[in-house]
């Protein structure tokens, strides 16, 4: 196995390892919070298009 193939294997390694954790413990959270929105405020519904 070539060097930058092993670099690239222990890299895809760590970043699986890292999701996988992720999913762990947002698994096994009370409180799971959806952060689609990043942290700015959602924004007001849109009640009627804009007439043109």
């Amino acid at each position: 196995m070539s060097r930058k193939l092993g670099v690239l294997v222990l890299a895809m390694g760590i970043l699986v390892g890292a999701m996988g954790l992720k999913t762990i413990v947002s698994a096994n959270a009370k409180t799971t919070v959806m952060m689609a929105n990043g942290c700015s405020p959602v924004p007001p519904p849109i009640k009627d298009p804009p007439k043109n």
